[in-house]
Formats: structure tokens, C-alpha cells, sequence
């Protein structure tokens, strides 16, 4: 399985968790009428490699025997998915943000900037904590991004 993986990998670069299901789908599909007539090797091997990376069109008949399981591609992706951490997490601190957060620091064009370009505030940027405007941006960014602000205050309140 791990050289089944690192073919995969190196045919269509990262790999996603869509991707991973996709592929289980397509070799799964693909052995289905076979009964106990298969071998593990053979729905990892090269040739469902090629299976998958050839016929787009494999899609709707996939998706068709999913459904008389009662089975979706979304379903089996939630399955595998880490759902450990908040898929926005990423997002309580954006370093890449500092330098513009800087740019005119404490200036009315500063926060117009400031709002415009990034996330909102941050509760460890160096800028934001230095800012003039941290209220008035602390309310920007619960309109704008509720998600992330609440991630942010829930960081901050367990820090």
C-alpha cells in the first residue's frame, strides 16, 4: 500500500484526503464483481494507477454504485478526516500579514489598509498589539470573519 501511495504521489503531487478517497473508490469499484477472486496487491498495484489517472468517466458509474450503498464520496471523506484541529485554525495567526499590518501602523490609512488586506486582528501579531485601532478592529473582524474570531479569543482564553 505504501508504494501504491507513493506512486500516487508522485503522479499528482500532495496528497489530499479527496484524493486518497477518490482512488480507494475507483480500485474498489473496478473489483467489485470479483468476489473473492482478487488480491490485495492488484487494487494497490500499477494498474489501478493507470485505471484511475485514465477514465474521467468512471465517475458517474462510481458514484452510481455508491449511492445503491448508500454511500457518498463526501461520507467516506468525512470518515478520514482529522477532525483534531478546526480547518480555519490555520488562520489565528497569519505571519505573512505582519508586514502589512505595519505599513502605516496607528494611522486612519494604516487600519484602512490594514482592514482591506488582512484577516483582522490577531492575537499574536506583534502589529496588533502595538495598534492604536485593536477595539475598532477587534469588531471589524467579528463581522467580517466570525469563525476566525471566535478561534482567536478561544486561543487567547486558553493561553
Amino acid at each position: 500500500m505504501r508504494n501504491a501511495l507513493e506512486r500516487l504521489e508522485k503522479k499528482f503531487g500532495v496528497l489530499s484526503a479527496p484524493r486518497i478517497v477518490d482512488y480507494v473508490i475507483c480500485s474498489s469499484h473496478a473489483f467489485k464483481d470479483r468476489g473473492a477472486d482478487w488480491k490485495i496487491n492488484q487494487v494497490f498495484g500499477p494498474k489501478s494507477l493507470e485505471r484511475y489517472n485514465s477514465d474521467k468517466g468512471r465517475v458517474y458509474f462510481e458514484d452510481k454504485w455508491l449511492k445503491s450503498a448508500e454511500l457518498t464520496r463526501a461520507g467516506l471523506l468525512d470518515l478520514i478526516i482529522d477532525k483534531s484541529e478546526h480547518p480555519k485554525a490555520k488562520f489565528i495567526f497569519v505571519q505573512s500579514e505582519e508586514g502589512t499590518k505595519l505599513r502605516l501602523l496607528n494611522r486612519d490609512v494604516g487600519f484602512v489598509i490594514c482592514q482591506t488586506s488582512t484577516l483582522g486582528w490577531s492575537p499574536l501579531s506583534e502589529a496588533c498589539a502595538q495598534c492604536n485601532y485593536i477595539d475598532k478592529c477587534k469588531r471589524e473582524t467579528q463581522n467580517k470573519y466570525p469563525e476566525i474570531f471566535r478561534l482567536r479569543t478561544e486561543y487567547v482564553s486558553k493561553q
